[in-house]
């Protein structure tokens, strides 16, 4: 025989359902970071640097104006998002970006230096032409250097310097923006270890 159900207890008098649980909210989307003006800002300050006479040696030391405004771009990345939510892949395409405007700026200083020093230039080039006879370079390096360090401005000067620019300023600047958020996770990592403790 099947036993009866029992009748389910009333509710008692005055007490309401409780109330639904809110539905969970979706984290906001981050906002998409903004590549132009950080890059901008440091092929800025690594263009200028490069260079300007002088000023510009800095970059022997390991292309050092070079990886300072990679960094510089990738430093302001920060200011858009929290750094766990900025990865090296950041890092690196704004230090190319900024290496790709700063090569850009150099090149347009570069030629205006160039036309500047022409005259000087062109009185030492019977000079460095005797010196390269006597270092016994080929004919086309020879030519090419001749060519590169004349007085003129030709269109073969301008790409020239524009595309060697490009590639020194866009990998060491790409260096910078890595080795920028290699050092910033790493401050985060020891300020965090030192609050805990």
């Amino acid at each position: 025989m099947e036993e009866p159900e029992e009748p389910e207890s009333p509710a008692p008098e005055g007490s309401e359902p409780p109330p639904p649980a809110p539905p969970l909210r979706e984290p906001a989307p981050m906002p998409n970071l903004d590549f132009v003006q950080p890059a901008l800002t440091g092929g800025m300050f690594l263009g200028l640097l490069s260079s300007l006479p002088f000023i510009g040696a800095g970059n022997c030391l390991c292309c050092m104006w070079v990886l300072l405004g990679g960094a510089i771009a990738t430093v302001m990345l920060t200011r858009q998002r929290p750094l766990n939510q900025i990865t090296y892949g950041d890092g690196a395409f704004a230090g190319v970006l900024s290496g790709s405007f700063g090569a850009v700026i150099g090149t347009v200083v570069q030629m205006a230096f160039h036309a500047m020093t022409s005259r000087f230039v062109e009185s030492q080039q019977q000079q460095i032409q005797d010196y390269l006879n006597k270092a016994g370079i080929p004919d086309p390096w020879r030519d090419l250097v001749l060519r590169v360090s004349s007085g003129e401005i030709s269109w073969f000067t301008v790409l020239f310097t524009f595309f060697t620019n490009l590639f020194v300023f866009a990998l060491f600047a790409m260096i910078g923006g890595i080795l920028a958020i290699a050092i910033l996770n790493k401050r985060a990592e020891t300020t965090r270890g030192t609050r805990s403790t």
